[in-house]
């Protein structure tokens, strides 16, 4: 399954006017759909996703499209300790990562999933465990 962080449905789901960049990814998000790829979304970037958002109804129209989209994949006690051995682990090698960031890490690893990321700190992270990244350049 293939994991997608804020930092990628953001960009594709809450730009106003969005650039060529915003448009690629998107016809790449789109192409992935069409695959029947399976896609998963951490509950805590459904939360993120969702928070300071303007009115209810675009609230429950983003929600609904996210439920439709995208199978929610909770976390596990489990996943919060690995996610502490993750922040400990970077730290110890100078990198300083957020919390959440290690959460949705700890859960992509846990389900061997591949994480669609656009966020540097996945790429630190990436380098000191066993986080398995998506690869655009491999699904263009």
């Amino acid at each position: 399954m293939i994991l997608f962080d804020t930092s990628v449905l953001s960009r594709w789901l809450r730009r106003v006017k969005p650039g060529a960049d915003e448009r690629r990814l998107q016809e790449m998000l789109e192409a992935l759909m069409v695959q029947e790829e399976s896609l998963g979304l951490p509950a805590i970037v459904l939360q993120e996703l969702l928070s300071g958002l303007q009115s209810e109804k675009q609230f429950e129209q983003l929600r609904s499209r996210l439920l439709a989209s995208f199978k929610i994949v909770c976390p596990e006690t489990a996943d919060y300790i690995e996610a502490a051995r993750m922040k400990n682990k970077c730290l110890a090698e100078g990198v300083n990562v957020s919390g959440p960031d290690c959460l949705i890490a700890a859960i992509t690893v846990r389900g061997k999933h591949e994480l669609f990321a656009m966020d540097a700190d996945f790429e630190s992270i990436a380098r000191i465990v066993p986080l398995r990244l998506f690869d655009i350049e491999r699904h263009r």
